[in-house]
């Protein structure tokens, strides 16, 4: 039995400079939803899926994010990334976006990468739905019922949902153990190189990149979370993760707690940041 138990990979925190920058990129781009705005920080959410990006506002100091570590989206069809690459060029200047990367394909994926003001990449994708025939999971579709054009109407592309984000380990087979025996996430794909990581049937998922010489490390406000069935789970995760402090384990924050709910922040072996919650709801408030 894995340490850890999670029942749902149940959102990402994520940086950013000035909330009046990035957002308009998640809403008017991403097809995606502001629900909730307090304190520096907004819950972002596209209505085709239930895992959400909390965003934090960081200020004109934030650092630029790696370009290994992004959230990214999907569409349908092969033929809006062109659309989307068309679309994106054209608004490059009204939107802020530093760099527009692509159209280009990778093993069964075709992309567009944008860089927005806030110092983060974003990616927008096709996956070809083929390449479960290869034993690729994250090639299902992740959502039931497709958002119809009207929704996001003008733009030649429709993101369907956020798909992925992804992180950098150092060594893959022994970060791919403390995924699995540790936080009780399961490898739902991957190859040579990379590795894909989720939780139960959420069909969103993590990639796994090999780190490069120089990385840039994250601060703990870029973080995934990770959602465990009540408060006295997390207590005890919080004291089983202590014993391995030094040996997986690289940092463990204090425990928090807010009506019932509990939630504390750690990092693993490879200085990627992590969020352990009890909460259905993703906290605005937990910077780490």
């Amino acid at each position: 039995m894995p340490l850890l138990e999670p029942e749902s990979l149940s959102h990402g925190h994520y940086e950013c400079r000035s909330l009046d920058e990035t957002l308009p990129v998640f809403t008017d781009l991403l097809a995606s939803e502001v629900v909730r705005r307090e304190d520096g920080a907004a819950v972002v959410r596209h209505p085709n899926t239930p895992w959400a990006l909390v965003v934090h506002e960081g200020g004109p100091d934030a650092p630029v994010k790696p370009h290994a570590n992004h959230y990214g989206f999907r569409v349908s069809e092969h033929t809006e990334i062109d659309a989307a690459a068309a679309y994106l060029q054209e608004h490059q200047a009204k939107y802020g976006l530093t760099l527009i990367d692509g159209p280009r394909g990778s093993h069964f994926a075709y992309s567009v990468y944008i860089d927005e003001p806030g110092g983060n990449t974003i990616e927008i994708e096709h996956y070809n739905p083929r390449a479960a025939l290869h034993g690729r999971q994250i090639a299902a579709r992740h959502w039931s019922e497709p958002l119809q054009e009207e929704r996001f109407p003008g733009r030649g592309y429709v993101p369907q949902a956020l798909s992925h984000g992804t992180m950098q380990c150092v060594d893959k087979e022994t970060s791919n153990r403390f995924y699995t025996e540790v936080l009780g996430l399961e490898i739902v794909g991957g190859g040579n190189i990379s590795t894909y990581i989720g939780a139960g049937d959420d069909p969103w998922y993590i990639v796994v990149l090999p780190a490069t010489d120089g990385r840039t490390l994250l601060r703990p406000v870029n973080r995934y979370a990770l959602r465990l069935a009540g408060r006295a789970d997390v207590l005890s995760a919080h004291n089983a993760l202590g014993r391995l402090t030094g040996r997986g384990v690289s940092h463990l924050g204090d425990v928090c707690e807010d009506g019932g709910e509990a939630w504390f922040v750690m990092s693993d072996l490879d200085a990627n940041w992590w969020e352990v919650t009890s909460s259905p709801e993703a906290n605005l408030l937990a910077l780490g």
